[in-house]
This record gives C-alpha cells, structure tokens and sequence, in this order.
C-alpha cells in the first residue's frame, strides 16, 4: 500500500497565508518584503492551482520560471517539471495583476523551502513541504468529487493510480460512498 500523502486543509492553509501577510508587514528592508510576498504567491500557486516548487521558480535549465504571459484570465498554462510537458491548471481567483507583475519570481528553490518549512511549524506546529500545497490542491478536489480524470490532467501525472492516493487521503468520503452503493 502506498504512503498516504501530507495534505493541508483550506483552513490550514488560510492560516498559513494570513500570517505571511502578517509577517511581511512587519518587515522594514524592502528586499526582505519582496522575498515574502514571492513566498505567499508561491504558497498561492502551490495549494490553490496545484503547482511544483519548480514550476513556479524553475529548475536548472530543464524547467522554465513561471512567467506572466503563462497567466490568462481563468487558467495558467504550465510547462511541467516532469517530463516538460505543457498542462492547463486554474488561475486562482484572489491572484491579482500586481502579483502577476512580480513574475518571475527571484526567490530560490531552497529559501521558498526554507520559509515554508518554517511557516509550517510556526503557525501548524507540524512540518511541511512545498509540495504539501500540491497535495492540499489534490486532495481539496477529490474532497469536493471532481472526477479523478480532472484531477489527473491539473496536476499532470501520467497515470492514473498515482493521482488515487487522493481518494484514500479522505478515507470519509470512500466510506460514505460504499454505505451509499449498499
């Protein structure tokens, strides 16, 4: 049996965002203001349209930075950390024009990480990762019944059994579906 994922809820996640916005208001140096703002867009991307770290930052010279002609009105085409294929996710509708213009982001891999890593046990007393907003993202919409195919295309796996491990993170769901069934 595999592993279930680290998922975070909205109200995890709403908590997580609200103190990052805490936190860089009370910043004084500009670049340190920026780097926070980055990290909530960042944070943003990840749980709200499914996004890797490096399909937000880049990796090396095999993933491209997220940059802001890849943000239309209602979605965001991604080119993808595995495989470097293009997929269309949703734009999440608190992203403004001015988050946009900060496209693409100058934070790197490590310090996003880093300040995640931190928020989590801050504000959830828990560790978490970047990709635990992915999961979040996976997870919230196998929570709401989107077809698992949907789910598969946003978050761009190749098969089907690995965008599964979303059914089992809501074990509520399956067992309110069976007792339907039967």
């Amino acid at each position: 049996m595999r592993k279930l994922p680290k998922i975070i809820s909205q109200e995890e996640f709403e908590k997580l965002f609200s103190e990052s916005k805490k936190k860089e208001a009370s910043l004084k140096s500009k670049p340190m203001k920026k780097k926070m703002r980055e990290v909530r867009l960042s944070m943003l991307l990840g749980f709200e349209s499914g996004l890797r770290i490096s399909e937000i930052v880049g990796y090396k010279d095999k993933v491209p930075k997220l940059t802001k002609d890849k943000i239309r009105d209602s979605d965001i085409i991604v080119t993808s950390g595995k495989g470097g294929k293009d997929r269309i996710v949703p734009r999440p509708r608190r992203l403004k024009k001015s988050e946009i213009d900060m496209l693409p982001l100058s934070i790197t891999r490590r310090t996003l990480q880093k300040k995640v890593e931190e928020l989590g046990l801050q504000v959830l007393d828990r560790k978490i990762s970047f990709h635990t907003f992915r999961h979040g993202f996976g997870s919230h919409l196998a929570g709401k019944n989107r077809p698992l195919h949907e789910i598969q295309m946003m978050l761009g796996h190749s098969r089907l059994d690995t965008t599964g491990i979303y059914l089992h993170a809501n074990p509520k769901n399956a067992i309110e579906g069976a007792l339907e069934v039967f």
